[in-house]
């Protein structure tokens, strides 16, 4: 069962990058790229810096989209074998494909280290700076020092995932807490070193700060303010539940309950900080979350750091005295490879080929529905302007078909109009002068219509044509296209 999930789990993942369309997302993350700037609306840089790297270098195509998830998984995976060596010596080679296992079959994590995101990229940088960091203060319990270059490969690594999500942060906290709550690491904040690793923080994260002031400091209000609920104060009271609920839910239940048994089990290395570090890099994104869910929104994949040193743990719970799955932890073991599996066919089947929930209903799942027919949107829109006498403005209804539209076109000057602020927002402010007064090719659908407001920055809009998009029999969308005249920003 073990060797056929592994091989299922590696194809299913090689099928998503070699074939699955650009999710909206990764299209917009693209897009980033092909408009380098100190920092974006939605997140840090350093994803799309790398991405428009690579597109550069090796063109656009749906293996340059990922081929940096390639890498990431790779590190990500390699840096769990380092962890294994050192808690566990050899058995380590045995173990890994354990961890391998468990974390493709955890739906989290089958998605994240899938899409072109910002999270395969921020999670491998934390774990890395992680391993790091537990690895100097091991020394630094031993010998009252410490190798200097764990300690700033840490910091850099650990601020390296900050400039590409927010939410790498909580790895930070959970590791300043865990040292501050040591009783023989918390005379460190007296180390100097420390204080030139909070500024080489400083310095690495300085783009994103310029980047805010010179925007009015745009990205971090729409995190403070992101999704704030008005609702009554018993339904806040229950969303911490629901938080946790969805959480174990995404994770795997079948998994969370190996990690909850592998924690309280002895590691054979016995003079590692390793479970206090791990308990608290848990317990401080988790209750942060919690909290922070009690006024506004929290996303069960923002805690996506806080499983990331349980992992290991998790040999200590299905193995047995000669090392291997022990028999009444390998039904648990095995029931998350088969869900895992079950869910990762669907997620692939939807991304690449048809998306299920459209067989029951008309309006539903309207991200899987947004995968499909954007070459028939093509074909349609260049026909169109073709007969344009100029070069028009190709402009959407929202920033995930714009992003879309841009990946299949490879025309990275599409752009959104839309009650949604986003990073098509602040282009289009800064391009106001070179779209005066130009027309337009503006496509739009039931899920996102033309809004008024959209319409009123144009002369005359005339609807011209349709795009039916169907798979299998089975209609998806349809696509409205109108030209818009006499552009006013």
């Amino acid at each position: 069962m073990t060797t056929v999930a592994l091989v299922a789990f590696i194809f299913l993942r090689i099928g998503f990058w070699l074939f699955a369309p650009p999710n909206p997302d990764e299209a917009y993350y693209w897009l980033w790229g092909q408009h380098l700037d100190f920092s974006y609306y939605d997140h840090p840089p350093l994803q799309s810096w790398i991405q428009g790297l690579i597109t550069a270098v090796f063109g656009k195509s749906l293996f340059t989209l990922r081929s940096l998830n390639l890498i990431t998984n790779g590190i990500f995976f390699y840096t769990y074998y380092r962890i294994l060596q050192y808690l566990y010596g050899d058995c380590a080679r045995r173990y890994i494909w354990w961890i391998i296992l468990a974390i493709s079959a955890s739906p989290l994590y089958s998605i994240m280290l899938s899409l072109a995101w910002h999270d395969h990229l921020a999670i491998t940088l934390s774990l890395v700076g992680a391993y790091l960091c537990i690895r100097f203060l091991d020394e630094y319990r031993v010998n009252g020092n410490g190798a200097n270059w764990r300690l700033y490969g840490c910091a850099i690594a650990l601020a390296l995932a900050l400039i590409t999500k927010y939410n790498s942060l909580f790895m930070t906290l959970g590791l300043l807490v865990a040292i501050a709550t040591h009783p023989q690491l918390r005379k460190l904040f007296r180390d100097l070193r420390i204080w030139l690793c909070v500024a080489i923080y400083a310095i690495i994260f300085s783009p994103v700060i310029h980047w805010n002031y010179s925007n009015n400091f745009q990205s971090f209000r729409f995190y403070v303010n992101r999704s704030v609920d008005t609702g009554t104060p018993i339904m806040r009271l229950l969303e911490p539940l629901g938080f946790v609920g969805i959480s174990l839910l995404m994770l795997s239940p079948f998994i969370a309950w190996l990690l909850w048994k592998g924690f309280f089990k002895e590691l054979p290395r016995q003079e590692t900080v390793y479970k206090h570090i791990a308990l608290w890099t848990f317990a401080v994104p988790t209750v942060l979350l919690m909290l922070i869910s009690l006024v506004s929104t929290a996303l069960y994949y923002w805690n996506i750091h806080a499983y990331l040193l349980l992992f290991p743990l998790l040999p200590l719970a299905v193995s047995s005295i000669n090392g291997r799955v022990a028999g009444g932890k390998s039904k648990v073991f095995y029931a998350a490879q088969g869900i895992g599996l079950l869910f990762t066919t669907l997620f692939v089947w939807n991304s690449c080929i048809f998306p299920v929930s459209a067989l029951w209903g008309k309006d539903g799942d309207q991200d899987g529905r947004m995968l499909f027919g954007w070459s028939e949107v093509v074909a349609e829109v260049q026909k169109i302007a073709n007969t344009l006498p100029e070069k028009p403005l190709i402009v959407t209804s929202d920033y995930r078909s714009a992003a879309a539209l841009a990946f299949e076109m490879h025309n990275s000057q599409v752009t959104a109009l839309s009650k949604r602020i986003s990073q098509f927002t602040i282009w289009n402010l800064q391009n106001a002068t070179q779209q005066t007064g130009k027309s337009a090719i503006l496509i739009s659908d039931q899920w996102y219509p033309l809004t008024d407001e959209a319409i009123a920055h144009f002369e005359q809009v005339k609807p011209v044509s349709k795009v039916a998009i169907s798979r299998f029999g089975v209609d998806l969308k349809i696509y409205e296209i109108a030209i818009g005249k006499n552009y006013q920003p």
